[in-house]
């Protein structure tokens, strides 16, 4: 069999099992159908003024959003949703302050969302997406492809006027479970059944710095580095995205459980995971979390080569 022809065959194979894990996880949702993860710019201009849709852009501070943003847009500070504590950075918010950012959003239970993104940081985005989900409200989320700037590339319309928002009525539901620990990755390393995924650049992975307490990447774990996984601003189509999850190693039908730095290019992972069908995980401790801990294993490359 030729090259062109082997690496065809191994897509098709690797479709097939991807669809049976993808027919596995909507088992999981107990038949609820979900908007499209990755809406267009052309498909949102459309429908701006639908009833119901909230556009929200993700901004790293006020004075950016006041400079421009989509008509109508609502502003969501890229800090409010993934606070740092004393145990960590970039957390998850509770269950109460992840209502107060619905509900200071205007959000309803019912509300059709779609987040915008500024710049090339979909995965601050792919953050609020995860954190969004987890506390109930991803059924009808979507992200817009390509971001603010895309938007403004093509001519499209732009304010600077901030709404008016009336206080909404969402409440976030507890018992998600997009979110693992460290005692719950510990216990995939090696394992069959789950990929674990680090997102972080590849000379992180490799144990070449990254301003931990200990370099290197968390036994069995594959590397797909983030940035692998947009196109400019663009985040990739999923035949793309299966296309490098194959070349990383990431096993079709397995549960993936990702982390990077702090959880932030982590998030994109799991939404691209997830986006492709997979029962998806986020370490939210991530190898912050990992590494500080002499009581779980590193696999560190770079200071193998360097042994006699």
């Amino acid at each position: 069999m030729c090259r062109c022809a082997a690496r065809l065959f191994g897509i098709v194979v690797y479709a097939a099992v991807l669809t049976a894990g993808t027919s596995h996880a909507l088992a999981q949702t107990q038949g609820q159908s979900r908007e499209p993860w990755i809406v267009t710019t052309a498909w949102l201009q459309e429908h701006l003024n639908d009833p119901g849709l909230v556009v929200i852009q993700v901004a790293g501070t006020r004075r950016e959003f006041s400079q421009g943003h989509l008509p109508g847009a609502r502003f969501l500070w890229a800090q409010a949703y993934a606070p740092s504590t004393p145990d960590g950075s970039y957390d998850l918010p509770t269950a109460a302050q992840a209502t107060a950012i619905f509900q200071d959003l205007g959000l309803r239970p019912d509300s059709r969302i779609v987040l915008v993104y500024s710049g090339t940081q979909v995965q601050q985005t792919a953050r609020a997406f995860l954190t969004f989900d987890q506390f109930g409200l991803g059924r009808r989320l979507s992200i817009m492809n390509g971001g603010f700037d895309a938007w403004k590339a093509e001519g499209r319309p732009v304010s600077i006027e901030t709404p008016q928002v009336l206080q909404g009525t969402a409440v976030a539901a507890t018992g998600g479970t997009l979110v693992a620990d460290a005692a719950y990755v510990q216990a995939r390393i090696n394992q069959a059944t789950a990929t674990i995924v680090d997102a972080r650049e590849t000379r992180f992975f490799r144990g070449e710095g990254g301003g931990q307490p200990r370099p290197g990447h968390i036994p069995s774990a594959v590397s797909v580095p983030f940035i692998s996984l947009i196109d400019g601003t663009r985040i990739k189509d999923e035949a793309a995205l299966r296309e490098v999850f194959m070349a990383a190693g990431v096993k079709p039908g397995t549960e993936v459980v990702s982390y990077c730095h702090i959880g932030q290019q982590g998030s994109l992972v799991w939404l691209a995971a997830r986006m492709l069908g997979y029962d998806a995980r986020l370490y939210d401790g991530s190898f912050e979390d990992w590494s500080g801990r002499e009581d779980l294993p590193i696999v560190n490359p770079a200071a193998d080569k360097k042994r006699p």
